[in-house]
């Protein structure tokens, strides 16, 4: 097979579980520091979120995705 350009993956979306919304903490979990609001999934006494990131296609989508990994840990976005 020949070889071939292949952009790097850029994420459209991120999952947050249950347990770790509840270690993170949910006030936390659900205000991300993002454009687009999360979306709760899951029971309201254990919520889950889904946070859109963008098309997958922008880089936007990156740098979304690592400002919400910083967000929980309580470090600078």
């Amino acid at each position: 097979m020949a070889p071939r350009f292949a952009r790097p993956p850029i994420p459209f979306g991120f999952a947050l579980g249950a347990a770790e919304v509840a270690e993170a903490g949910t006030d936390l979990a659900a205000r991300p520091p993002l454009s687009t609001a999360a979306l709760r999934l899951g029971a309201k006494a254990a919520p889950g979120y889904y946070y859109p990131l963008g098309d997958g296609e922008s880089a936007q989508g990156r740098a979304a995705f690592e400002t919400l990994l910083r967000h929980p840990r309580g470090t600078a976005a």
